[in-house]
């Protein structure tokens, strides 16, 4: 049976193709067929593609529009807003910003993903600790949850057409593995709020 991972948030800009792309280059590093599915318009997934193929690198997992069969994992990209349904996904994703205006859509979200009857996963994205409102969020919210913290290193990557997990010899890098590797451990292991 395949795994299906919804990555979604009522909000723009809170980075769910940079989580999209690095829970299908850690799913792809475990040697699962992976099916990284954009669902989002701006096609963002689908440009990381494009940037992979002219940089010379062989993605590890498949971009692509349409839902295809034969794979382990598929990761869905959506696009900000809520939609009706996420099915098949029982599991959604969802990054959120640490600033008071991104983490009220983010709660409202949580709410709506659970009336809908999905496993929910927050996960507080581009974090920096030297900043006050975010470490009170990040204390009182995610509390041993899922943290991925400001980093270059996520934007330089996708720039080269790699995710962290495919990525050598760059600053930080086993930092952001570790990272992205909690985020699938937490999915695995059930974690989220239902």
């Amino acid at each position: 049976m395949s795994l299906h991972i919804a990555v979604a948030s009522p909000k723009g800009g809170v980075g769910k193709t940079t989580v999209a792309l690095q829970l299908a280059g850690a799913y792809a590093a475990q040697g699962r067929r992976v099916a990284l599915v954009d669902h989002d318009p701006q096609g963002s997934c689908l440009i990381f593609g494009k940037v992979a193929t002219h940089a010379g690198v062989e993605l590890p997992f498949v971009p692509t529009t349409a839902m295809v069969s034969g794979f382990d994992v598929y990761i869905h990209d959506y696009p900000p807003g809520l939609a009706e349904t996420y099915a098949p996904a029982r599991l959604v994703v969802v990054p959120t910003l640490l600033d008071a205006a991104s983490f009220l859509v983010h709660t409202r979200g949580l709410r709506y993903f659970q009336e809908l009857g999905l496993r929910v996963l927050p996960v507080a994205q581009r974090v920096r600790t030297d900043r006050k409102e975010q470490r009170d969020l990040l204390a009182q919210h995610f509390a041993g949850g899922v943290v991925l913290r400001d980093r270059a290193l996520y934007a330089n990557c996708y720039g080269r057409g790699l995710t962290v997990m495919s990525a050598k010899g760059l600053p930080h890098l086993g930092k952001a593995q570790a990272e992205v590797r909690r985020l699938v451990e937490a999915i695995e292991n059930g974690g989220g709020i239902c």
